[in-house]
């Protein structure tokens, strides 16, 4: 008989079934399983705070890391009642009677064993809490945690805490008690479940975990907004995002690339993580790869084998119960790229039904692509715009150009050491090659291969003014010029062709030589008008010229 199925009647886990396919694809908690433990919760701050923890196992490093990170910053909290209560520092010895005590609450030592612990410095003991706290998952007859070990690690307490609801927690400050309420609720929504399987979170060899994961949130989030800095068109997107999550419904928001969009973004989706998910299309949009990008997003199964009906299902089950926003960079994929289509554009239409009908929240960050797309979808499908155009609440146009005092301050933050004058200079290149925060951002690349090194404290004068005059300055002229060559072709070879030589004739317009005359900046580089190309294609063309287009 296989060992692979835990009992039916074993603790509530998202590894209940250990063989299933839906938990071994996941790289971090079920959202699934979150959505199912956060509907009997009644305080929203504690649905907050759980797919909060959920979106910290789905980050890199997952619950591994996090649980480090915050031995490292709560180190006063690790041990058990009897070490707090003796105060145990690490330079000091302490007696048997307090290393059994120790040793006894973390089931190192059960109650038939009655030889005595030998002394031992109160280091040892921090470590054997820390070891605790941070061991692995599996052990030799599971392979992945269920809920039925006594003491678990860390992990999988964090885990149990966020799928498991016989486990209920007060969040610190909380005036009324729900647990008894939320208790109801899970048994109801839980047939197997009776009042005597309720326990409070609580971990032997770490004092107020809770607590200590409400704070390590709030320093999260600080830390969050100190780090980012804030511009003017950062500050509309921001305005725009509260506005979303406040009022359930869909926003646009429309701005030139380049301009900190896509930053701005996630530095408010990552205060906002227990309220909305950011999610980028590929630039190959399908419903697979939406979906994919959407489950991952969430923490729902998304392998390639899965289905787009199979992940959309799942996607649209946890959102409906959750009401996480989503946020969507690079909403223009949402649309078919081609220039004749012939379809309606249906994930437009899943936002429409599946989250704008459901309020859901949901904002798409995009440039000046978003209208062109829907435009053409109008005109080509026929293709009723109007249905989604009537649930945008508000389609907020982006301020094409960040001010130079803001360009500066990024510039500042992101080389921390840099002098008045350097600062200058890495702006004077982003106002001149306008390409905004982004030119910024590239400097800061170049300067990094040069230190060959991410701390960008150590750039010197010398290695702004390589990078922009050495690398940055060549290459954007020689993309310009490449652009204007490839231009010149391209009218040549939609000229139309020349009527065979007659006496009054008058000769055709030379082409300029590829790389003349190339345009000076981003703004001079435009696509070939499309009624242009449409009236040379409708020109008949014969090889006999004009006058066997006459005697015809």
């Amino acid at each position: 008989m296989s060992t692979r199925h835990e009992k039916t009647s074993g603790p509530l886990s998202q590894e209940r079934y250990m063989s299933s396919n839906e938990f071994t694809e996941l790289r971090g908690i079920s959202g699934v399983a979150v959505s199912a433990r956060a509907a009997v919760l009644l305080n929203t701050s504690k649905k907050k705070f759980i797919w909060w923890l959920q979106k910290i196992s789905l980050d890199e490093g997952g619950l591994k890391r996090f649980t480090r990170e915050l031995l490292e910053m709560f180190p006063d909290r690790i041990g058990t009642p009897d070490m707090h209560k003796e105060k145990v520092c690490p330079g000091k010895v302490y007696p048997s009677t307090l290393v059994d005590s120790v040793e006894r609450a973390l089931g190192l030592r059960d109650v038939f064993n009655n030889k005595p612990a030998l002394p031992k410095p109160g280091s040892a003991l921090i470590q054997l809490c820390r070891d605790f706290a941070l061991r692995q998952r599996g052990h030799s007859d599971a392979p992945a945690y269920s809920g039925a070990r006594e003491i678990p690690s860390m992990e999988e307490f964090l885990i149990d805490l966020c799928v498991n609801p016989r486990i209920y927690f007060d969040e610190p400050g909380e005036q009324v008690d729900f647990s008894s309420v939320e208790s109801g609720l899970a048994i109801a929504e839980f047939s197997e479940l009776s009042r005597n399987d309720f326990k409070k979170a609580n971990l032997v060899y770490f004092r107020d975990i809770v607590g200590a994961l409400f704070e390590y949130k709030t320093r999260q989030e600080a830390a969050a907004r100190d780090k980012f800095h804030l511009t003017a068109i950062g500050r509309e997107i921001w305005k725009t995002l509260d506005y979303a999550i406040a009022s359930r419904g869909m926003v646009v928001l429309d701005g030139l690339e380049g301009r900190g969009k896509t930053q701005a973004v996630k530095a408010w989706c990552e205060l906002h993580s227990g309220q909305a998910r950011f999610v980028s299309l590929k630039g190959i949009a399908n419903k697979t790869t939406a979906f994919r990008e959407i489950a991952k997003a969430l923490g729902i199964a998304s392998s390639y084998g899965r289905t787009a009906t199979e992940m959309q299902a799942r996607i649209e089950d946890v959102l409906k119960r959750s009401k996480l926003m989503l946020v969507v960079d690079e909403a223009h994929f949402v649309f078919n790229q081609s220039r004749r289509i012939y379809s309606r554009p249906e994930l437009v239409d899943w936002i429409d039904t599946a989250i704008c009908n459901q309020g859901i929240g949901i904002a798409l960050v995009t440039t000046p692509q978003f209208i062109v797309c829907m435009t053409r979808a109008a005109d080509q499908v026929e293709w009723n715009y109007r249905q989604f155009r009537r649930r945008v609440k508000r389609w907020v146009k982006l301020p094409a150009v960040n001010p130079e005092a803001d360009i500066k301050s990024v510039a500042r933050s992101v080389f921390p050491k840099a002098d008045a004058g350097m600062i200058s200079k890495i702006a004077g290149y982003a106002l001149l090659s306008k390409r905004d925060l982004s030119a910024v951002g590239d400097v800061a690349d170049e300067v990094r291969a040069m230190l060959e090194s991410d701390d960008l404290s150590l750039a010197k004068p010398e290695h702004i003014q390589r990078a922009i005059y050495e690398f940055l300055i060549p290459s954007d002229k020689s993309f310009l010029e490449g652009m204007a060559a490839a231009r010149a072709i391209g009218r040549k070879t939609q000229r139309r062709p020349a009527p065979p030589a007659m006496e009054d004739s008058q000769p055709e317009a030379t082409t300029p030589a590829p790389g003349r005359n190339a345009p000076e900046s981003d703004s001079e580089i435009l696509p070939v008008p499309h009624s242009r190309v449409s009236a040379h294609m409708a020109t008949p063309r014969s090889r006999a010229g004009i006058g066997e287009l006459i005697r015809a």
